[in-house]
């Protein structure tokens, strides 16, 4: 038997799949996500992978000897705000820290706006509590750990049906071991709970950096663990025995082993990969400067290579939550394939944030009512009607040209104008974070050459590189 390599991404809206036969040959399959249990997507491409080698299953699995895999999980969990029910157990007088988060405004707000809410931390101030201890910035212990009080929390968030917990301890980064010895016990009192610590986190100074970003673990953590260990075993079952590999934030691969425990560094994990793949690219062609873009179904992802290399952050928000660990710099948009067009209360065109996704999809795949990028690609023929998904699906023109009634009445125009309206406006927002992107960290980005990937990057990849002169 051959030894087979594969790679899996399961995105917003599709699956992906990447096998490396013992030739070196590449070939891809894909199949549509199934957000209610992502694996299913997952061993839907397998299935088809093994049938293309014309084996079954088994026997294809028995042949794979290193498995990658990419998810957006983690990160969607966080945005829709589905995580866990998560609790925090931290140093007496330093329960409010998520709260007070070095007193930082949102983003996007003015100072004079008087009428947005104060931040919400993920974790309520009801299911924060204190426990008796310090550790010094030298790491000397100056007062032992309370074991009886962090028992007694313990015994309550159980209680309580809390299924995670954040150990968050000051100066921890220098001695771990009281927040080590709070987690036994979490540990011993609730064996459910999913426990995670801010040294093993982020060994780093700065409180609030280092509680946050360990308050997000906790929060993506069960619903990681959850997925990881229940796909490891089905992998299992369909003949798997070689190596699992996840993508992490910083662009690295881990065992799933080492993930389950720290599931905040699997933000990202989907659109880390390709970075890499486009500095790869570049190298081929002798350019050391790249605007990487990845046009998926759901979102939009840019990241520049300067110089050769990937660049990384440990500044890092995603939605309202700072997240300190290193990262590759990424900037999202909610700009894809999926994004629904509208017309907004001043009469102006508006197309995204908000997605079609997987389930239903765009109006062209035949359940969804919404026109999305996807239809007005296929309205102005940018897309073949007959030979989507490699010839499997075939897309409805019909479906397309109607989800865009409302819109073209609205404006006045006809079918193939609202549709190329739809494409002009996706093509100026992803031009915009672009440029905004390369302009924030100094560059000009003019002096860089243009990666596309993704399900739509190639269609809009020509129009935005006209749209941003490269």
């Amino acid at each position: 038997s051959s030894k087979k390599r594969v790679c899996l991404d399961v995105g917003g809206t599709f699956t992906d799949c990447l096998v490396m036969d013992a030739s070196g040959d590449l070939t891809s399959f894909k199949s549509a996500t199934t957000p209610s249990d992502p694996s299913d997507g997952l061993l839907d491409t397998l299935v088809k992978a093994a049938a293309h080698f014309q084996q079954d299953i088994k026997d294809f699995m028995g042949d794979v000897e290193l498995l990658v895999h990419g998810t957006t999980l983690a990160t969607n969990t966080l945005l829709t705000g589905n995580g866990a029910k998560t609790a925090m157990i931290t140093t007496e007088g330093f329960r409010d820290i998520l709260e007070i988060r070095r007193g930082i405004k949102p983003l996007e707000v003015s100072l004079f706006n008087l009428f947005i809410p104060p931040n919400r931390p993920l974790i309520p101030r009801s299911r924060r509590l204190c426990v008796e201890e310090r550790t010094l910035y030298t790491g000397e212990i100056l007062t032992p750990l309370n074991e009886a009080e962090v028992a007694k929390a313990a015994a309550k968030f159980k209680k309580d049906g809390v299924e995670a917990v954040a150990v968050c301890f000051l100066h921890s980064y220098a001695n771990g071991a009281n927040e080590r010895r709070a987690a036994e016990i979490c540990k011993e009192v609730a064996p459910d709970l999913y426990v995670t610590t801010s040294h093993e986190t982020i060994p780093v100074w700065r409180e609030f950096e280092r509680f946050n970003t360990t308050a997000v673990g906790a929060y993506v953590g069960p619903a990681v663990t959850r997925y990881l260990t229940g796909l490891e075993s089905r992998l299992k079952d369909f003949g798997f025995s070689g190596t699992f590999l996840m993508m992490l934030a910083n662009g690295l691969v881990q065992r799933v082993d080492q993930c389950v425990d720290r599931g905040v560094h699997l933000l990202n994990s989907g659109p880390a990969a390709a970075p890499a793949g486009a500095a790869y690219l570049g190298d081929l062609i002798g350019k050391k400067d790249i605007v990487a873009v990845d046009m998926g179904g759901t979102s939009f992802e840019v990241c520049l290579i300067h110089d050769g290399e990937i660049l990384t952050t440990t500044e890092s928000w995603v939605g309202d939550q700072r997240i300190a660990i290193k990262m590759i710099d990424l900037e999202t948009a909610g700009a894809g394939g999926g994004s629904i067009a509208s017309v907004d209360s001043l009469g102006l065109l508006k197309v995204g944030p908000e997605s079609a996704a997987a389930d239903p999809g765009p109006a062209c795949y035949g359940k969804g009512k919404d026109p999305t990028v996807t239809d007005a690609d296929l309205v102005l023929g940018y897309i073949p009607d007959d030979y989507f998904l490699g010839g499997e699906m075939k897309l409805d023109v019909g479906h397309a040209e109607k989800s865009m009634t409302s819109i073209s009445k609205t404006m006045g125009v006809n079918k193939v104008k609202t549709a190329q309206a739809i494409f002009d406006s996706i093509n100026a927002t992803m031009a915009d974070e672009i440029t905004a992107n390369s302009t924030k960290r100094g560059h000009d980005i003019r002096d860089f050459v243009l990666v596309a990937g993704g399900g739509g990057g190639p269609i809009h990849a020509g129009f935005l590189a006209e749209h941003l002169d490269i």
